[in-house]
């Protein structure tokens, strides 16, 4: 049977593991979002011209999936 010092010794690493785990999950999620928020201009920029091009009469055009931003 484990003794009281061995459990929380046991306790402490799992929580000092689980901490830094999730600690590096919200800087990757940051690091995501902001990925994500750079491509945000760029897409806005060509879903508008698009929108410009599909309106000359001799450009065949396929239905766009339009981002909106947050």
């Amino acid at each position: 049977m484990a003794t009281p010092q061995e459990i929380y010794d046991e306790t402490k690493t799992r929580l000092d593991l689980n901490i830094a785990k999730a600690q590096m999950l919200e800087r990757e999620i940051q690091e995501k979002v902001a990925e994500k928020n750079q491509l945000m201009q760029p897409i806005m920029e060509d879903q508008g011209a698009l929108k410009q091009f599909a309106k000359l009469p001799d450009v065949v055009t396929e239905t766009v999936e339009t981002v909106e931003s947050k």
